[in-house]
């Protein structure tokens, strides 16, 4: 009895194991089928674009055919302070952690995140390569003039979203000429 107890405990803790670790996703998975990865913790790598209303990963080689799009946020206490309308304040704190949906998505605030935060600040626009950990919620879907949306997150509710936990790299900023401020 002993043992099959054990057992039991080292299936279910293996399990919770892999429950916890992010499925690697391209930014093109995401877009082409949002339902498939609702609430999943992933990890994506694609280009960052952050400026005023904007705050995605995307990827040029996606097909246009889904006008659907990974809009970000933080974890944790933290937010990203990116302003946009419905709402969007630029506020960069919370009073509790993120909580989409009934999950709490946490935040490390390691060096690779504050690597990644810097380059977001302070620009008015700025893009980079970047790979993230995070928790994906598809929002809901539908049909707008022959196109599918997935409607939800950000900007007027523009978009699916990714709540980072966890940066794990961010490659060089590109800006456009004369956004430095």
């Amino acid at each position: 009895m002993r043992i099959a107890v054990s057992i039991l405990a080292a299936a279910l803790a293996l399990d919770g194991a892999s429950a916890d670790t992010p499925e690697k996703v391209s930014v093109c998975a995401l877009r082409s089928n949002p339902a498939s990865y609702d609430h999943k913790l992933i990890e994506v790598s694609g280009v960052v674009s952050h400026e005023f209303e904007q705050f995605i990963i995307d990827d040029s080689r996606c097909v246009e055919s889904e006008l659907v799009h990974v809009w970000l946020e933080y974890g944790g206490k933290t937010s990203s302070g990116t302003i946009y309308c419905c709402p969007g304040s630029g506020v960069r704190t919370r009073p509790e952690p993120a909580v989409v949906e009934g999950i709490a998505i946490p935040l490390i605030e390691d060096a690779p995140f504050k690597r990644f935060d810097a380059r977001i600040q302070g620009k008015k626009r700025v893009s980079f390569r970047a790979t993230l950990i995070g928790r994906f919620f598809a929002g809901n879907r539908e049909r707008f003039e022959n196109a599918k949306l997935w409607p939800g997150y950000g900007h007027f509710g523009c978009c699916t979203l990714l709540l980072i936990p966890q940066v794990l790299a961010a490659g060089v900023v590109s800006m456009t000429a004369g956004d430095e401020r």
